[in-house]
């Protein structure tokens, strides 16, 4: 996105495109400035994307992840390959699935 007037803005955790209204919202809600580590931002970031792309699954080849870094008061860009991609799907959905497994487990609990 860009400012009309040209100004330029800081930003931690933003999205754009198509459901950027859904995916700012999870944003907000998960992500805290002071106690995220990169580890955890790709985590949330696979999460928002899985939550908000109208995809039935994510696959790295439907993904690209990038980071950007300040190393020696330069800024980095790395852009993640497709193996850490499909590790970070992989963890994710094996977190869902727990989830859901959890979720079953306390409806059968309440019959």
């Amino acid at each position: 996105q860009s400012d009309p007037s040209g100004n330029y803005g800081g930003w931690k955790a933003t999205c754009i495109g198509n459901n950027s209204a859904n995916a700012v919202s999870l944003l907000k809600q998960e992500y805290k400035d002071s106690d995220t580590s990169l580890d955890e931002a790709l985590h949330l970031g696979i999460k928002v994307l899985s939550k908000t792309l109208d995809l039935t699954k994510l696959t790295p080849d439907k993904v690209e992840m990038a980071t950007l870094t300040r190393k020696d008061n330069k800024t980095v860009i790395t852009v993640l390959p497709d193996k850490e991609v499909e590790a970070l799907i992989k963890v994710h959905e094996d977190e869902e699935a727990k989830a859901e497994a959890q979720k079953k487990k306390e409806q059968e609990k309440k019959k």
